[in-house]
C-alpha cells in the first residue's frame, strides 16, 4: 500500500541540476527490489478530459476568437508564465542551458 508522505528533504543543488528538479519541487520514491528511483511528483490536475478538449475546440470553430482577444490572451500567458517562473526560480539563463543540454542528449547515441 502507497503511503503519502510531505516531509522536506535536501538534494544536493548539483544532483538537482542534473535531474531536472527545482528547489521545492516535490518528487515521488518509487522502489523496485533495492533500488529507488527519485522523479518529479506528476501534478495533481493532469491532462484535460478528452470532452472538455472537443468543447473547446468545438466552440473555437462555432465563434473563432479575434485577433485582439487572441493577442490579450497571449500577453496574459507570458505574464502568468514569467512569475510561475520567477516562483520556482527559473531564469533565462537556466531555459538556455536546458535547451542545449537537451539538444547535447539528443546528439548522443
Amino acid at each position: 500500500m502507497a503511503r503519502t508522505l510531505t516531509t522536506p528533504i535536501v538534494v544536493p543543488e548539483a544532483v538537482r541540476r542534473k535531474a531536472g528538479l527545482r528547489a521545492g519541487q516535490p518528487v515521488e520514491f518509487r522502489v523496485s527490489g533495492r533500488a529507488i528511483t527519485i522523479v518529479p511528483k506528476e501534478p495533481s490536475g493532469g491532462d484535460y478530459p478528452m470532452d472538455t478538449v472537443m468543447r473547446i475546440v468545438k466552440e473555437q470553430g462555432e465563434k473563432p476568437m479575434s485577433r485582439r482577444r487572441l493577442a490579450a490572451l497571449d500577453g496574459e500567458l507570458k505574464t502568468f508564465g514569467a512569475k510561475q517562473a520567477k516562483k520556482v526560480g527559473i531564469t533565462e539563463r537556466d531555459i538556455t542551458r536546458t535547451i542545449h543540454e537537451s539538444r547535447a542528449r539528443r546528439r548522443t547515441p
